[in-house]
């Protein structure tokens, strides 16, 4: 006996096999990641970065500096050396 597949078996097999396949695929990450613990992020200090050298640091370790209407942070260094001499 000769086993023949038919044409429209052969078609419909590989129109459906892709959105099986895809289907089977979501539903195995589905049962995997509902059951995962969620991680949690360390709280992350905010750094600011120097107008003039690029050194970050707090916001509390930077000195306020005006640039005309706008407000921009330099560190200690920079603004040490930036100021005018009296």
């Amino acid at each position: 006996m000769i086993a023949e597949i038919s044409s429209e078996a052969f078609d419909s097999f590989f129109a459906w096999a892709p959105l099986v396949v895809g289907i089977i695929i979501y539903a195995a990450f589905y049962v995997a990641k509902r059951h995962e613990k969620p991680t949690t992020v360390a709280a992350s200090r905010t750094t600011y970065a120097c107008a003039v050298c690029g050194r970050r640091g707090a916001l509390d370790q930077m000195v306020p500096h005006d640039h005309g209407g706008a407000i921009g942070y330099v560190c200690s260094h920079c603004a040490a050396v930036s100021q005018p001499a009296h």
